[in-house]
């Protein structure tokens, strides 16, 4: 069966791809269009930067089935489009180890339905179009940033575990820096910015998004080449400046306007059916409370079942109580999945501040 990509009434009510410059995505090799299908998510590939422009992903909240990671799993040339608009593991090679092959779409979120659609799925993540150079110390290894979608899929609906769609990318701004090594004879300017949407449906049957943003620029800057430019002419805007004087601070996450990603990016979430909760010019970090007792979000959303099947209900009270009859991780297992990259599949954290 072919690739399906994304599905846009997967949340019951439509919402298509945002509206875009199509002109600056590379061409698919044997059909018309720029939209690169796989397992339960699409990417439009930005053909002169060689990275996405943005993804976009269906995820059932209720059926993650991905398997744990091996750890060797080959990223793969798409052949949905030329090689040459494909930013591959040479350059990674030869970053002086700065950046780990980051995931726009995260290996587990497409991972839903029978096995060997979710491992199809999982092996869809791992192609070079779905890349982007991050650097090692982003996030903490899989923290808040990939917790945010879990977070709105357990709270985002009373009472039920939300499926949701996720769009997100780097922010290719024109004036992003080049690495300091040059790749096949050519500059790589490397993203310093990255955004997620994330859209849910409400039980009042209304969809809604919110937005988030997170920088890398202090941890990659010392790797980076200053543009040389004429005296006369303006400097470049500063890669932690994008917002008209708003500074992310590194290793922390914000909650922004769709607006503010919308002007970052070029892209615009035009859906006249969608409500957006949080509309405030300016940002905020979002404020995480690490739990004591850690599980993976599978024996949290188990519990969860287990209770709407049961009650039709579900309190945080009951969950808890739920899962005191399982064991909590232990500080060394929960350092192992970190180590592994994988602490987006442990519930660490409690947020306090979100606008849903």
């Amino acid at each position: 069966m072919p690739p399906l990509g994304y599905d846009d009434g997967f949340l019951g009510t439509a919402l298509p791809f945002p509206t875009f410059d199509m002109t600056i995505c590379a061409p698919l090799k044997n059909a018309a269009g720029n939209e690169i299908k796989y397992t339960h998510f699409s990417v439009f590939l930005n053909k002169d930067r060689k990275l996405p422009l943005f993804t976009a992903v269906n995820i059932k909240g209720e059926a993650y089935s991905a398997p744990t990671r091996a750890g060797n799993e080959p990223w793969e040339f798409s052949d949905q489009v030329e090689n040459k608009y494909q930013l591959d593991g040479g350059f990674y090679s030869h970053d002086e180890n700065t950046f780990d092959r980051g995931h726009i779409v995260r290996r587990v979120d497409p991972c839903w339905g029978g096995q060997e659609i979710s491992n199809q799925a999982e092996a869809d993540t791992f192609h070079w179009v779905n890349c982007t150079p991050q650097h090692k110390k982003l996030n903490q290894r899989g923290g808040i940033w990939y917790q945010l979608e879990q977070h709105i899929i357990e709270k985002g609906v009373k009472n039920k575990i939300a499926d949701i769609a996720v769009f997100a990318g780097p922010v290719l701004d024109q004036n992003d820096w080049d690495f300091e090594k040059l790749y096949q004879n050519a500059a790589v300017q490397i993203p310093n910015v990255f955004w997620k949407v994330i859209v849910w449906e409400k039980t009042d049957g209304k969809l809604y998004g919110v937005g988030f943003m997170m920088s890398q620029w202090e941890f990659i800057k010392n790797k980076l080449k200053e543009p040389v430019v004429p005296e006369a002419a303006p400097r470049p805007r500063l890669a932690d400046d994008y917002f008209e004087n708003l500074v992310f601070s590194d290793h922390k996450t914000y909650q922004v306007s769709i607006a503010t990603i919308e002007k970052a990016t070029g892209i615009t979430f035009n859906w006249d059916n969608v409500s957006f909760p949080y509309t405030a010019k300016t940002f905020k970090a979002i404020r995480a409370v690490p739990l004591r007792n850690v599980y993976r979000f599978e024996s949290v959303h188990n519990a969860k079942v287990k209770l709407l099947r049961a009650l039709l209900t579900v309190s945080d009270e009951a969950v808890k109580k739920e899962l005191k009859a399982q064991k909590p991780l232990s500080k060394a297992a929960v350092k192992r999945v970190v180590n592994r990259g994988e602490g987006y599949l442990l519930k660490r954290y409690e947020f306090k501040n979100i606008t849903l």
